[in-house]
Order: structure tokens, then sequence, then C-alpha cells
């Protein structure tokens, strides 16, 4: 019975290993020329696909490449390059993954870095610099050395970024890691940073003028201290790097009690780098002194509205706002107006707005307006600004706008002569446009077209990268299928 029990368990583990066998034969074999023709023509099918900005079609055509070849790293970087562009997160990692059984170490770290470039200019620094990591225990190269460096010094590792900053680096990467270094030591020692300065040729010209300012500032330093750190300070923090600002002046901040330069700066960096607890406590030391008033009021209002303090929130806001006077920032209004928007501030919102726009009679502004009023479901207000809009010369951007809030208001009210040529207005200043395809779907649902609705309604889905339609349009979508 035992030996019976043995031939029937040799058995199994031959035919295992003989399918084992084969699988590794067919897995890792080199692909024919056959296949790496047929794969390129498919990726080539799905980079038509891509440039018509038909992703989900596209996605499918990479992954039908990757089941002929799947050794090459092209069709997972175009893939993972989509659910970048539409911030899936979340897919492009478990397509990475994947890949990993397939790709070399080089290929595979390309991607990673891909990723964490994506997390770092969405000032996610910390799944940046984990991804950067990976990138690197794959495959050490400068431009994956330089972006590690940076998301290191993001993250408060300094010593790590400094140690990255010493390894050698290209003609395309050179420059920056040089600048950045010479931030890092001359936080720490001036002479050594103008030294670092004093012997670097600059590579790209387009880099000359950082390091024209940084040796400029370093050269003018003197006895004062506190003085000298904030000019430092401001240097880190415009260019990017709010910890180094942090690891210089956070240790002076009793010092800096009467110092509103000092303060201020302080209280940037940690607006910056996302310390919203920390901006408050430091920025509410500044009010007392004169300085900086509509920019420290809205960084207050700002970092209060990171807090979820809508109430604080909006008193800095409006300080902000009345301390600007004639020098009001469009940037400042859109910020505030939109946070009151999205926040449903109807009554105040529209106060603040009547306002500001007594002074200022631009179109973003009226844009804002017709937002704006038609969340309130104000007719007249909402009219008004359309028909202002309607006879100023708009940019393409603004018109495009325009033109979806004027359709927009047409649908919901049933006054359906323009909306034909406002539709074919709008697709031919953007065809990828997914408010374009949201307000068709709604026209077509108004016709009794639910099938055309369906297939419009799944194209906003599919071109709408920014998130700013889907959540309306999947609620449509629900209900023709």
């Amino acid at each position: 019975m035992k030996k019976k029990v043995l031939v029937i368990v040799s058995i199994i583990m031959g035919i295992l290993l003989v399918a084992g066998g084969v699988f590794a034969y067919f897995y890792f074999r080199p692909p024919t020329q056959a296949e790496l023709e047929q794969y390129e023509q498919i990726v080539e099918q799905g980079d038509v696909l891509l440039s018509a900005k038909e992703y989900s079609e596209a996605i499918s055509k990479y992954n039908e490449s990757i089941k002929i070849v799947h050794t090459d790293g092209k069709a997972y970087s175009r893939i993972i390059d989509i659910y970048l562009a539409k911030n899936d997160f979340d897919s492009a990692l478990e397509v990475a993954n994947k890949s990993q059984n397939s790709l070399s170490s080089s290929d595979c770290s390309l991607i990673y870095a891909s990723i964490a470039e994506k997390y770092y200019d969405s000032k996610d620094y910390y799944n940046a610099n984990i991804n950067y990591e990976l990138a690197a225990s794959l495959n050490s190269n400068p431009t994956v050395n330089l972006g590690l460096a940076k998301s290191c010094v993001l993250n408060g590792k300094i010593d790590r970024a400094k140690d990255l900053l010493q390894k050698k680096y290209d003609d395309v990467t050179s420059d920056e890691a040089t600048l950045l270094y010479a931030y890092i030591v001359g936080s720490q020692d001036n002479t050594k940073a103008v030294n670092i300065l004093d012997d670097y040729t600059v590579i790209n010209t387009e880099w000359s003028g950082y390091f024209d300012e940084y040796m400029f500032v370093l050269t003018s330093l003197d006895e004062d201290e506190l003085f000298n750190k904030a000019k430092l300070g401001r240097i880190y923090i415009n260019n990017g790097y709010p910890t180094l600002t942090i690891s210089i002046l956070e240790s002076e901040i009793e010092g800096l009690a009467q110092y509103v330069d000092g303060l201020y700066i302080l209280g940037k960096a940690y607006l910056d780098g996302g310390n919203y607890e920390k901006a408050v406590e430091v920025l509410l030391q500044s009010v007392s002194l004169i300085g900086y008033e509509n920019q420290k009021y809205w960084m207050l209002g700002r970092a209060y509205y990171h807090q979820d303090d809508l109430v604080n929130a909006i008193i800095y806001y409006d300080r902000a706002v009345g301390y600007s006077g004639v020098d009001l920032e469009e940037d400042l209004i859109k910020e505030y107006l939109h946070i009151l928007i999205s926040s449903n501030q109807t009554t105040k919102s529209q106060e603040v707005y009547s306002n500001i726009v007594k002074d200022i009679k631009e179109d973003w502004l009226y844009l804002i307006g017709v937002e704006l009023y038609y969340n309130a479901q104000n007719d007249a207000k909402l009219n008004y600004y359309l028909g202002k809009l309607s006879e100023m010369s708009l940019q393409d951007s603004e018109k495009k706008e325009y033109l979806f809030w004027s359709i927009r208001n047409a649908l919901d009210k049933g006054e359906l002569e323009s909306v034909s040529s406002d539709l074919e207005i709008l697709l031919s200043l953007d065809r990828f446009n997914p408010q374009y395809y949201w307000m068709k779907g709604v026209f077509d649902l108004d016709s009794g077209d639910e099938v055309s609705a369906k297939s419009n309604f799944e194209s906003a889905l599919e071109y709408d990268l920014e998130g700013n339609v889907s959540i309306e349009v999947e609620k449509l979508l629900a209900q023709v299928e």
C-alpha cells in the first residue's frame, strides 16, 4: 500500500515538474520576431486610441499586447500613465506590482518613478517618497536619486537627502541636484554653500537665475542671525522646500515674537508643509504686528479652512479681502468664493460677491457669479451675468465655461431653441470636453434618446480627468442603464 502511494505521489510530482517546465519555457522564453511585430502593432493601435483619449479602449489594447509580449515595459507604462492621468493611484500601483513578475528591474524602476513623480506633483510627498524608494531599490539612476532626494527633503529626512545628492548626476539632473545640495548645506554653513556654488558651472541656463539668486543672498548675510535665517528661509520656501525653512527658523520662535518677517515666513512654511495647526499658531502671533496684512490673513483663512474651521476661515478671508483694497488678487477672490460656494454658504457668498463685483468687471468674476447664482437658484442674477458674458470677447477657456452654464440653464428651463447650436460650438472648442458630453447626454434624455444619452454620459466619464463632472454624470448614467 505504501509503495502504491509513493508511486502515485511520484507520478503527480513528475507531472507538476513537467507542467512547470513547460510553463517556464513559454513564460520566460524570448519572444519570436513575429510576436514582437504583433506586439508593436497592437501597441500602436493603443497609442492611436490614447491620442484620441479613448482611455478604456486604449487600456484594452495594451493589455492585449501584454498577453503576446509581457517582458517589454512600453505597454505597462502606457497603462500606468492613463491611470495617473485620471489620478487613479490604486490602479496604477496594482499594474506596477504585477509588472515586477515580468519586467527588468530597470523598467520597473522607471514605472515606480513615474508614479512617485505624480504623487510629488500632487503634493503627496509621503507617498512620493515611498515610491521613489521602491524605484531606487530596483535600479539607482540620476533621475530616481534626484526625485528621492527632493521627496526626502520634503519629508524632513535632510541627512538622507544630503547623502543622495552627493552621488553622480548627469547633464539633465546635475543643476537641480547641485542647487538643492547647496540649499541644504547653506542651511547649516553659509561659507560651504558659497564654495559649492563657486566651484560649479551651470549646464542649463534656465537654472542660472536660481544660482545667482541664492549666491546673492548668501553673500549679503550679516551679523543679524534672525535676519539671515529669514532671508534664507524665504529663498527655500519660494523655491518649494518649506521643510528647510522650518529647520532653520523653528528653533528661533521666541526670538521671532516681534519680527513680522520671520513669523510670516515660518507660518507660510508650516502652511505649505501641511502643518495647519502650527501655521495658525505662528501666524496668529504676527496679527498684532504691522506688515503682510492681506497675505497673513489669507494664509490664516486657508489654514483654518484646512482644519475644517469654517467660522474662523471666513473671518480671516474677509480680513484678507478688506486689507487688499484696490490690489485684490484674482487668486484670493477665486479661492474664497469657491470655498463659500462649495460649503453651501449661499448668503455669505452672495454678500462677498456683491461687494467685489462693484469694482471688478472681469469675465472670470462673472463666471463665478454664474455658478453662484445658479446654485442659489436666483434666475434674475444668473441671467444678468450670462447676458454680460454673452457681450464680452472671451478666450476659449472662458467661452467653454460660459457655454456650459448657458446650456445647463436652458436645459433646466426647457428652453431648447438654442441648445443644439450652443452644443455644436462647445464641441468645436474642445472635442474632449466632459462638460459637453454631460450636457449632450441630458439633451438626448430630454429628446427621448436613451441610447445616445448613455453613450454621451460614458464619454463624459472617460474624458473627465479632473473629476469635475463624474458625480453628477454617474447619477444620470444609473438612470438609463
